[in-house]
């Protein structure tokens, strides 16, 4: 079933990747037709939807927001266009501040619109803004595909909660180990995600071994919760450097191809 959804999300992305906004029910509507043409029954797995539902109340809420701000900002607009033909200093010292809050907010608004709801990574939609126009890389740097090895078992044995937690926790252990300049973590889909190491920024000389210390030592550590003692768990990565002018879709494949080879040695090694 993991690979037929892989296949469903791979076909979904391919068909939106020019598309500035991904609105939830756009998304919605592409995935289903991908899953009837590969004759894939979505109400056997009813929680397919759950990030894509996260995410959706996520952008009601930023676009809510959002619209309160620019309603605050016409007031403050107007208040001080009357103060600068009064010349009252005190309404512009007061409108002037009553910005730099707006300010701070908008930037937590963006935040929230670029982060992943549950792992607080950076989402797809900041990847693609940051590191892409046209599907083309306008920077150099390396890349790093990873997924959770026997993610599926983990859910099916533990439940999605625990799930949950696993996701967040490889989230804030790749932070932590990787906290460098220039080095950004992004949730690329469901246990998937992209870690990328900017040459203008990163410091890294060496991004292949990083990731081969942080793949053994989040190996040899174990989870605890409430509701189980200890549990262990690995990912597999793919590790691919990239120059401006590159084609995405083009490395994808390659760094997913290089991400399961390491996934089939790590197999034979138990």
């Amino acid at each position: 079933m993991e690979n037929i959804l892989k296949e469903i999300t791979y076909l979904t992305l391919k068909q939106l990747k020019k598309e500035n906004i991904i609105l939830p029910s756009k998304y919605s509507k592409l995935f289903e037709e991908n899953a009837k043409k590969l004759k894939f029954d979505l109400d056997n797995d009813s929680l397919v939807f759950k990030d894509l539902k996260q995410d959706s109340d996520v952008i009601d809420k930023v676009v809510q927001k959002t619209s309160e701000k620019l309603n605050t900002l016409n007031d403050s607009t107007q208040k001080a266009k009357e103060a600068i033909i009064n010349k009252d200093v005190n309404t512009l010292n007061t409108v002037n501040k009553d910005l730099e809050r707006m300010q701070k907010q908008i930037d937590l608004l963006q935040k929230e619109l670029f982060s992943d709801v549950l792992t607080n990574a950076y989402n797809r939609k900041w990847f693609m803004d940051n590191y892409l126009k046209d599907d083309i890389f306008i920077h150099d740097g390396f890349m790093a595909f990873l997924d959770l090895n026997n993610f599926k078992m983990i859910n099916d044995s533990y439940g999605h909660i625990i799930g949950d937690q696993v996701l967040r926790y490889l989230v804030n252990f790749l932070k932590k180990e990787l906290d460098l300049p220039g080095v950004d973590i992004v949730r690329y889909a469901g246990d998937e995600f992209i870690v990328v190491f900017n040459k203008d920024k990163s410091t890294v000389l060496n991004p292949d071994k990083k990731m081969e210390q942080a793949q053994k030592k989040l190996a040899e550590q174990k989870l605890k919760s409430s509701k189980i003692q200890s549990l262990k768990f690995s990912f597999s990565y793919g590790l691919i450097p990239f120059k401006k002018g590159d084609d995405f879709e083009d490395l994808l494949d390659k760094v997913d191809d290089l991400m399961y080879m390491n996934k089939r040695k790590i197999k034979s090694k138990h």
